[in-house]
């Protein structure tokens, strides 16, 4: 008799979220992979400087009207994007179905315990809000997040680099591709209440979202959402969230299962050298894109002196 144990495959080993007490060493062990298609992963893009990253913002600044880029900076450079959910979920051992399920156990705890710590409520069908809240204080979502600004996501590209870092990735969406083929997909599939989602955010529209994510069926999209009530760090950060449609499998699957994905540039992941940092830190320091502006309050400016500062390079003015 045979058992399933989940885990997840990295660097060659198989790491199980649980050791099977019961069963001797040596025993030997079928590892099955789920199937992927071939060339799912995007050919990767460099860019090599400053003035590389401030030639791509002047490129995309002639788009607009035409494309609306969204970014995201992450210090890896994985060829996939993964939400704090998924990671949760992978490393909890949680699979399939019983994703949806947790994910809404989690999202009623946290409004059961919210109102101890904070005095302003979202509404109960405030999806997105609640979602967005529970993002900022670190609980695990659903929500990747993105910025409308390429040096917002330079930044958080490049802030933590070590030495031993040899790169850091930029990503780069079609906002305007990705939120219309998403639609469409939830329409075609029998969610026609989507269609509210290509207007303006309401507040009715939270209601609208709830239904889209958690209502069945699952289809497979990732949608740009922002809840109506913007907090702080959305305003100042301008952050937008990518949202999968269906938590039952990757974020990646949810990206690639849209018309197009792979082509004209509508994703494209750009490798930046971790010999940029130092340049560009500086740069978006006297942009006043720092953590001092990214994360007001004392914390912010804390942390932000370990970053960068004008006393690590300082000009004589005598």
């Amino acid at each position: 008799m045979s058992r399933s144990i989940g885990g997840v495959y990295r660097d060659g080993k198989v790491e199980l979220t649980k050791v099977p007490l019961d069963v001797p060493e040596g025993t030997r062990v079928l590892v099955t992979f789920p199937e992927t298609s071939p060339g799912t992963n995007l050919e990767p893009k460099r860019i090599d400087s400053w003035d590389d990253i401030n030639k791509l913002a002047r490129e995309h600044a002639q788009d607009r009207g035409q494309r609306a880029w969204i970014y995201r900076g992450q210090r890896s450079n994985d060829p996939n994007l993964k939400t704090s959910l998924e990671r949760c979920y992978e490393r909890q051992g949680v699979l399939g179905a019983n994703r949806r399920r947790l994910e809404s156990e989690l999202l009623r705890e946290f409004k059961r315990a919210y109102h101890q710590y904070a005095h302003h409520l979202p509404t109960p069908d405030s999806v997105v809000e609640w979602l967005s809240v529970m993002q900022h204080h670190g609980a695990p979502t659903r929500l990747l997040d993105f910025t409308y600004s390429i040096y917002v996501a330079v930044y958080f590209a490049l802030e933590r680099l070590k030495k031993e870092d040899k790169e850091c990735a930029l990503w780069v969406v079609d906002g305007k591709w990705v939120l219309n083929e998403s639609v469409e997909a939830l329409v075609r599939n029998g969610k026609p209440e989507a269609k509210r989602l290509l207007e303006l955010m309401q507040e009715s529209t939270e209601k609208i979202c709830s239904e889209v994510l958690f209502d069945s069926p699952d289809v497979k999209s990732a949608i740009p959402l922002n809840p109506f009530r913007l907090n702080e760090r959305l305003r100042i950060q301008k952050g937008v969230f990518l949202v999968p449609t269906d938590i039952g499998t990757s974020f990646m699957d949810n990206l690639r299962a849209l018309p197009g994905y792979g082509q004209d540039d509508h994703v494209v992941q750009y490798i930046l050298p971790a010999s940029v940092r130092e340049e560009a830190i500086e740069a978006l320091y006297y942009m006043n894109i720092s953590r001092t502006s990214l994360f007001p309050g004392l914390d912010g400016y804390a942390q932000s002196l370990g970053v960068y500062h004008s006393s690590f390079n300082p000009v004589s003015w005598s």
